[in-house]
Parts: C-alpha cells; sequence; structure tokens
C-alpha cells in the first residue's frame, strides 16, 4: 500500500489526488504553509510602472499579482528563478518571462542572464515577507533596486502529526516548497527516519544532507510533472 503525504500546494495538485485515490491508495494533503497575499500600495505599484526590469522570486509573488495586471507593461523586461515561477507570471500578467533553463535558483537567474553586468536599470524584485536577498545583492550596486513584499507566509507547523505516516504502507512525500521541507525535517525527523518513505522534489536545490533521511528521493525531470509524479508513485509500490 502507498500512503501519499502532499505537505505543499501547487498546480496539478487535485487531479494528482484524483488519480492517486483511484489507484486505491490513500492521499493526505497537508500543506505547512499558507500564503496571505499582501495588498500593494501607490507607491509600489509606481515602482513597477516605472520599472525597467520585473524579477519573480516565488511563484506565490506571480500569483500574487494578478489583480494589478494594469501595472504592467510590454517594456518591462520579465524574470523568474525558475520554470514554475515563469509560467506563473505567464498565467497571471500574461506577459513572457525568462528563467534559468537548467537549475532553478537566484544565483542561476544572475549568472545566466549575467544580472552583475547590468547597470543603471530600475528594477523591482516580488518576493515573499523574509525570502532571500541575493537577487537585490547582486543588483543594488549599479541599479536602483526595490523589493516589494506580495504576500506572507503562515507556517502551521501542527498540521502533520506521526499518525499520518503509515507504518504498514510505504510513505511518499511530495514537496514543491523548501520550506515546507525544512518544518517537515524539524518536526518528524526520527519517524521518517524509521519509516520506508520516499520523498518527491522539484530541484535540486532542495537536496541537503537532511535529505538522507528518506530511503529514496526523486527530482523531477520535467515541468509537466502530474504524469511524472503519478508513475513515481506506481513504480514505489512495485
Amino acid at each position: 500500500m502507498i500512503n501519499v503525504i502532499c505537505i505543499s500546494n501547487f498546480d496539478e495538485l487535485e487531479s494528482i489526488k484524483e488519480n492517486v485515490l483511484k489507484l486505491g491508495y490513500k492521499f493526505k494533503h497537508k500543506p505547512y504553509i499558507n500564503v496571505e497575499f499582501v495588498s500593494l500600495s501607490v507607491e509600489s505599484l509606481r515602482y513597477i510602472e516605472e520599472s525597467n526590469v520585473c524579477i519573480f522570486q516565488s511563484k506565490n509573488a506571480a500569483m500574487s499579482v494578478e489583480n494589478y495586471r494594469s501595472s504592467f507593461n510590454d517594456l518591462i523586461d520579465y524574470f523568474a528563478v525558475g520554470i514554475y515561477t515563469a509560467r506563473s507570471v505567464e498565467k497571471s500578467i500574461q506577459f513572457n518571462c525568462r528563467y534559468p533553463k537548467n537549475n532553478y535558483s537566484s544565483n542561476d537567474l544572475i549568472k545566466e542572464y549575467e544580472f552583475n553586468s547590468i547597470e543603471g536599470k530600475k528594477i523591482v524584485i516580488l518576493k515573499g515577507e523574509g525570502g532571500l536577498t541575493t537577487l537585490r545583492e547582486s543588483l543594488q550596486e549599479k541599479n536602483i533596486v526595490n523589493e516589494i513584499i506580495t504576500y506572507k507566509r503562515i507556517i502551521n507547523k501542527n498540521i502533520i502529526s506521526d499518525n499520518d505516516f503509515d507504518n504498514n504502507s510505504k510513505n511518499v512525500i511530495i514537496s514543491m516548497s523548501r520550506d515546507a521541507l525544512k518544518t517537515l525535517y524539524i518536526n518528524h525527523y526520527e519517524i521518517i527516519e524509521s519509516r520506508d518513505a520516499l520523498l518527491i522534489i522539484p530541484s535540486e536545490r532542495f537536496l541537503d544532507d537532511k535529505i538522507k533521511i528518506f530511503k529514496e528521493v526523486y527530482t523531477l525531470k520535467s515541468s509537466e510533472y502530474k504524469n511524472e509524479i503519478l508513475s513515481i508513485i506506481q513504480s514505489y509500490n512495485e
């Protein structure tokens, strides 16, 4: 038997859940992190409207500005830290968005598009409260950079209990959020280490020493991840 525990929110979640249940497996959606969008000030909207470059630091940042579509225009160059974020940008504000083609991270975005050579631009970085400052630090010396907080993360560390991990099943953890994965480590390290558990993550940037508590770790290879996730789960049951 397979016991799937999804600890984050992402596209195709409901479809994956439906298919997992059809296969006769268990599925639990236990998102550690809820997102609260922030109303953007007149000043923040002006920064966006006057910018030359707009960088989305996360998928949630892209989703949070859907109601501010009129503040974005086709004279702005749009960038995102990864393909999932870029797709959310294109869906949210209907502009093409560039992203690093291999590894998805701030540093890879900086390297691939030579951000260190950009100068004299007005740049806005859309991010969540407490998000990384790597992009700002890379760009602020030669440009006018404004970081705009578009959402807050609210962590519910008690949403998962040890009982959610089934001792009589193979446990599959799906995490599309690095913050959610870190919270899982902190709260359930010992129980995961003692179980037959597989972790599914979207990027190699999630990898660190703590992941060794899982029996197997699978990094998604395709941006069309629904079928890939279902295939991984079925293979794990064989």
